[in-house]
């Protein structure tokens, strides 16, 4: 606060400093004058002697010189001002420091006045008094006690809806989203036709509650939305991952693809759904093309791959505890569907993992099927299983699957 009055006062004195002085200085002091004065007269002396002389030689003619006399001395007295010239001086002089005194006392009214209609207004003036409201977007300790606020509020008044959707944003965005979900509850009780939008924020929200996982409720809600608008983006990407995670790819490629058309086509959102969709495509058509040669006869129950999956140092404070890990195996070459895949989150890391037949995605691509695998681990960015830019991961293999032992895999490079 010190700081800008600070620099505001400095600015508006150098403006002064700029503007004062040539209103303040004289137009012409009196030595000025005087100076002025006595050159003219010397000019017209020396104009004189030289008509004079110009007579006496015969170069100008009486009536001639009489003429030139009369205009000299006209130029001169003109020239010389006397009274009037002063009084004009004396007037310059008073209307310009009256000029000064007025901008000394406007300039600073005015820069107020202006920067408090255009610029941050009663929170630029006096930023201490605004500080709760602008914090409320990033700071925590505010949006805290708006919250405590709010939920005040809807003690007294339990049937204000937008109340309750307004504590529902707050508890989301603070990542409390047991609460966000449960004041999403209250405010469908009283809205009695709720929107596309509102449907899908709770969807959202409801999945994070429990665990990012869209099956039940979360996907029941973004079913809902779409029956208000099928082509609700928000709606459609809930769906078709709600879809995926229980490996209905058929419904999730469909969702998709009707998500996929709503972007302008090369655009960053739009060329990330192809390739999920062309991800989804593939593990639809390996599901049903097992390649006969890669089949063994080691009974399922008794292959497994063991191991350690642990973060570089050099990656973990670009990650938090929330982020998605999955590890998994895939064959070597064909469809890069995993064979058999285990998710945990970046707070369970170091993780012991075991992969088998019994975290397989679909019955068709089993781990005993193939004797050699690739074995990776990768940490999501926002929870997708579709290797994107900025994952982290790290891949080993080819391993032959019944002497691989105990595997430690380090996640160490940045998708690029």
């Amino acid at each position: 606060m010190m700081i800008f009055w600070l620099v505001a006062v400095l600015l508006m004195v150098a403006m002064l400093l700029f503007l004062l002085p040539p209103l303040i200085k004289a137009r012409a002091g009196e030595g000025d004058v005087l100076a002025r004065d006595e050159l003219n007269l010397t000019i017209f002396k020396d104009q004189m002697n030289e008509l004079k002389a110009d007579q006496a030689v015969g170069v100008l003619t009486s009536q001639q010189y009489d003429v030139a006399r009369q205009d000299l001395e006209r130029d001169f007295l003109h020239d010389s001002g006397g009274e009037s010239s002063e009084v004009v001086g004396q007037t310059d002089r008073i209307i310009g420091r009256a000029a000064a005194a007025v901008i000394v006392v406007l300039l600073p009214v005015m820069a107020v006045s202006i920067y408090g209609l255009l610029g941050a207004g009663a929170a630029g003036l006096d930023p201490d008094s605004a500080r709760p409201d602008m914090q409320a977007e990033g700071h925590q300790g505010s949006l805290d006690e708006q919250i405590v606020q709010l939920r005040a509020h809807l003690q007294n008044n339990p049937e204000d809806a937008e109340g309750w959707l307004m504590l529902a944003r707050s508890y989301h965005f603070m990542k409390d989203y047991t609460n966000a979900n449960g004041a999403y509850e209250r405010a469908a009780a009283l809205i009695q036709n709720p929107d596309p939008n509102f449907l899908a924020d709770w969807a959202d929200t409801a999945a994070m509650a429990q665990g990012r996982q869209m099956a039940g409720r979360p996907y029941e809600l973004a079913q809902k939305a779409l029956g208000l608008d099928p082509s609700h983006q928000k709606a459609l990407w809930l769906a078709g991952t709600a879809a995926f995670e229980t490996k209905d790819y058929a419904a999730t490629l469909e969702y998709w693809q009707r998500l996929v058309k709503q972007f302008p086509e090369g655009s960053e959102n739009h060329v990330q759904m192809q390739r999920n969709i062309d991800e989804i495509k593939g593990m639809l058509g390996a599901s049903v093309e097992v390649p006969q040669t890669a089949a063994v006869q080691t009974p399922a129950s008794d292959v497994a791959l063991h191991g350690v999956v642990r973060l570089s140092d050099e990656l973990k404070g670009r990650v938090s505890p929330e982020q998605t890990v999955f590890v998994y195996a895939r064959a070597p070459s064909g469809p890069r569907m995993p064979l058999a895949i285990v998710r945990k989150q970046v707070k369970d890391l170091p993780l012991t993992f075991t992969l088998d037949d019994s975290t397989a995605m679909t019955p068709a691509m089993k781990l005993s099927a193939f004797p050699q695998v690739m074995v990776g681990a990768r940490v999501s960015m926002d929870g997708n299983a579709v290797l994107q830019s900025g994952d982290m991961e790290t891949v080993m293999g080819p391993i032959d699957v019944s002497s691989a032992g105990e595997l430690e895999l380090v996640i160490d490079t940045i998708v690029p």
